[in-house]
């Protein structure tokens, strides 16, 4: 899956962050505006909450395709 992050409505409130540290973390450190997730990933549905979590709406998640 990809995680698609608008850096234009991030508001470093890191919400993202404390709801999946697993993934979102290194994001904050690279602040890259999309990044890969494995989609075996055991983080999937913190993934999912962080992006509803989001008070900017700026985090998209992508599923992978069939």
């Amino acid at each position: 899956m990809k995680i698609i992050i608008r850096t234009d409505l991030c508001n470093g409130c890191e919400k993202c962050v404390n709801t999946c540290f697993e993934v979102f973390h290194l994001w904050g450190m690279y602040l890259r505006s999309s990044f890969d997730v494995p989609d075996d990933t055991p983080f999937r549905v913190k993934i999912e909450k962080a992006a509803l979590a989001c008070p900017q709406k700026a985090i998209q998640v992508v599923p992978p395709f069939s």
